[in-house]
């Protein structure tokens, strides 16, 4: 069975034996699938070794404006804290453009400069999301 468009840049932005270029081009094409399917995997692209893909993945995700904010709160509320997440996470949620929204994510994107042995930016997005889903 072939593998779908979706399925090849995934597999590109993966694997880490590929180009710089060919990685960061093919999380750009996450960009053009469906929110459900492209926010999971930009948020596990976040935790790469390499920056560029990291900060690459982050980017895209704010493409997707408040759909990615739930899903990004719940991955920075339950997933193990490392300072590679922390960074990427911060760079998608700073400056959102909403000052609604960025009040909300204030005390999240203060969390995310602290080191991740801390548990408090799990908290600051436990807060946020529940929020967020209160006022959905």
């Amino acid at each position: 069975m072939p593998h779908s468009d979706f399925e090849n840049a995934i597999a590109i932005a993966r694997d880490a034996h590929r180009s710089e270029d060919e990685r960061t081009s093919a999380i750009h094409e996450l960009a053009r699938f469906p929110a459900e399917k492209a926010i999971p995997a930009l948020i596990e692209l976040m935790q790469d070794n390499e920056l560029s893909i990291r900060w690459t993945a982050a980017s895209v995700l704010r493409k997707f404006g408040r759909e990615m904010l739930i899903p990004l709160l719940r991955a920075i509320a339950t997933q193990p804290a490392s300072v590679n997440f922390y960074e990427s996470a911060h760079h998608a949620l700073v400056r959102f453009g909403d000052p609604d929204v960025e009040k909300l994510l204030e005390p999240v994107v203060e969390a995310l400069k602290q080191p991740p042995t801390s548990s408090t930016a799990a908290v600051e997005a436990m807060n946020a999301l529940e929020k967020l889903q209160a006022n959905a």
